[in-house]
């Protein structure tokens, strides 16, 4: 007599086939109906994107305020000014951020202006006298000789044309075609600044309830083991996030110093503003002291072409020197991942999200580097899981029951 199958075994195999079913079935109509959900992401990421940018700030400005908590008022004793100490933290890191914008717009663009100005005005007679040195240099070739001397250009079509490519750009995949459009675009990026800007200054504000919301909820729909292991991936993750962010900015304000005083001594043009873009461009792993140098090559270029070649080795000379000295201090130890990963994430970062994805894909590459070795020294000690207890607020008990 064969033994019949319990009937709880038979349901739940059949639960697993019906549960595989349904899978094949939303995949098959995520495939068929592909568009329409890239689009409805798509559409979703764009009304959440404020909010993102606001998250993002509210990080950057909570590293600044945990610095900031070590000097103002660290050992009072006055309830006013302990209570109030966090509100003045906050304050002080949102108009220090506001302040380092209002440097960079300040500094940068009137002088980019100024330098595209001087740039239209100059740029016929660069022309001519490269051409009278090419005409000198090549006199003994006919063939270059005449096409030099055939060779004319309009330059008032050639600006209009240029004047066009600046100002035709693309948004919602329609050209700007007024003055209005473009004005209304500006506007609209101010705009979705100030509410992504407050919107971080609240998340600050109600921190502390929102981290007692989000453990609530971890502790109502996973269990300790899951709990422990997602402290354990946020732990990494800010570590490395919060070390990258200090390391970069750090790196960027001594290089933007450097540049100022090096520029400043030297008798170089655009020193403030060079210094200010050579710091912010460097804020772009592996490539942004590249682009910071071919910008501060064009605006000196522009004011005085034979400093060019001079800036050239001046910012190549102390790019070299920070990379190799001050570099590996300030962001190497902070972030603990080795130059070839950084090269890779840097790589496939900028392949996915541009310049937003090289700065993002560094820290996340050293979070997923410094879980596995922490797994793979785990696994090898054979220890147990290295993993931090979860930092989960308990409901105070009375003395008694901690006597008990």
């Amino acid at each position: 007599m064969q033994d019949r199958e319990h009937p709880l075994v038979k349901w739940f195999g059949e639960r697993r086939i019906v549960r595989l079913m349904l899978l094949a079935a939303l995949l098959a109509l995520g495939v068929i109906h592909i568009e329409f959900i890239i689009n409805t992401v798509m559409l979703l990421w764009r009304v959440a994107s404020p909010l993102m940018v606001g998250a993002v700030i509210a990080y950057i400005l909570e590293i600044i305020i945990k610095r900031l908590e070590k000097i103002v008022f660290p050992g009072t004793k006055n309830r006013w000014l302990q209570k109030s100490r966090r509100g003045i933290c906050i304050l002080l890191s949102a108009l220090l951020l506001l302040s380092l914008v209002a440097l960079m717009i300040y500094t940068v663009i009137p002088g980019l202006v100024d330098a595209f100005t001087l740039l239209r005005k100059e740029l016929p007679n660069y022309f001519n006298d490269v051409k009278e040195w090419l005409l000198s240099t090549f006199q003994n070739v006919p063939q270059v000789s005449d096409y030099l001397n055939e060779l004319n250009l309009e330059w008032d079509s050639v600006q209009e044309r240029i004047v066009n490519w600046a100002m035709n750009g693309v948004i919602d995949g329609e050209l700007l075609s007024s003055t209005v459009t473009v004005i209304g675009a500006v506007s609209g990026g101010i705009a979705n600044f100030f509410i992504s800007f407050i919107f971080g200054l609240f998340l600050l504000a109600g921190k502390q309830t929102l981290t007692r919301q989000f453990h609530s909820v971890m502790n109502a729909a996973a269990t300790e083991r899951t709990n422990r292991r997602v402290m354990w991936v946020l732990t990494a993750a800010n570590r490395c996030f919060s070390g990258f962010i200090v390391g970069q900015s750090v790196n960027g304000l001594v290089l933007g110093i450097l540049t100022w005083l090096g520029m400043r001594i030297i008798g170089m043009p655009y020193a403030l503003m060079v210094g200010v873009l050579s710091g912010t461009t460097s804020l772009i792993p592996i490539i942004g002291g590249y682009i910071g140098a071919v910008l501060g090559t064009f605006l000196v270029f522009t004011a005085n072409p034979s400093m060019a070649l001079w800036f050239l080795l001046f910012i190549v000379s102390l790019q070299t020197v920070q990379g190799n000295l001050l570099y590996p201090r300030l962001v190497g130890n902070s972030v603990g991942l080795p130059s070839l990963w950084v090269l890779a994430a840097v790589s496939v970062g900028g392949g996915l999200g541009g310049i937003g994805g090289m700065i993002v894909a560094v820290p996340i590459t050293a979070t997923v580097y410094a879980l596995l070795q922490e797994w793979v020294q785990k696994k090898k000690s054979g220890g147990q899981e290295a993993v931090p207890a979860p930092t989960v607020s308990q409901p105070r008990q009375n003395k008694k029951a901690r006597d008990v």
